[in-house]
């Protein structure tokens, strides 16, 4: 892990209505580094990786990214650096496996979807196909993933989620959010997974991991932050996140928050 901040949240606030789903959280990411976000359901984990990646607006706080300000829409956070999966996976179901990671590493060189349209309509994807298949078929290939000819459609929900995580990764990006992205997936799904939260770490990026299996995120992250009715109530070693009153008292003394 490095010493360099990729990712800074200073005191970030949410409300939908008159349910406020975070109370001033404060959030810091360093190169290198994976970050576990647990809480129960409603704990406001999923709303922050919302504000982060952009497709929520904060109500109060600042985010930063590698000293820059995040504060546009998330399309334009991706070409900083940005990457996301989602609960429910996001794919072009008529598209080939292939062709689903590819929009990802087009979308990181034209900068928005319709950057990704603009250049496939100048005729720029010629040029950018060679290299990026090849680049694609390899990140592919160390996940495990076959028959990339298939179309998203006929993939179990297990698959789709490492196609997605897949095509976060072929952004390149300096911060990686996953939400979710372990359920569905089967031994050999959470495996690809692992791989590349790894894959992220070793280029000296950061990784955001969202997941209710708080096991199999305490032995994945370098530091662990437990969310509760919207407040951050623990930051720190996921051992001693784990073990702490905070956790036994969320998971089995009560807790839950309304809004997520």
């Amino acid at each position: 892990m490095g010493d360099e901040v990729l990712l800074v949240g200073t005191d970030l606030h949410k409300a939908y209505g008159g349910v406020v789903a975070l109370f001033g959280v404060n959030l810091r990411l360093s190169a290198g580094e994976i970050l576990g976000l647990v809480g129960p359901n409603g704990a406001g984990k999923t709303t922050l990786v919302d504000l982060i990646s952009g497709t929520q607006k904060a109500d109060k706080g600042e985010l930063m990214l590698a000293n820059r300000r995040l504060d546009g829409p998330a399309s334009q956070r991706a070409g900083m650096g940005l990457a996301r999966t989602f609960q429910r996976p996001q794919l072009a179901l008529e598209l080939s496996v292939l062709e689903n990671i590819m929009v990802g590493r087009a979308g990181r060189r034209h900068g928005s979807a319709g950057g990704v349209i603009w250049g496939a309509a100048r005729g720029m994807f010629g040029r950018a196909v060679r290299e990026d298949q090849l680049a694609v078929i390899a990140i592919a290939e160390e996940l495990n993933l076959d028959r990339l000819d298939r179309p998203a459609r006929d993939l179990t929900l297990g698959e789709q989620r490492l196609v997605e995580v897949a095509r976060a990764l072929a952004q390149d990006p300096l911060v990686l959010l996953l939400d979710e992205p372990f359920a569905g997936s089967d031994a050999s799904g959470v495996t690809g997974i692992n791989e590349v939260i790894r894959m992220v770490q070793r280029r000296g990026h950061g990784v955001v991991l969202v997941d209710h299996n708080v096991d199999l995120v305490s032995a994945l992250v370098d530091r662990m932050m437990l969310l509760n009715l919207g407040r951050l109530v623990f930051d720190g070693d996921p051992q001693e996140c784990l073990s702490s009153a905070e956790m036994q008292q969320i998971f089995f003394g009560g807790g839950t928050a309304p809004v997520d």
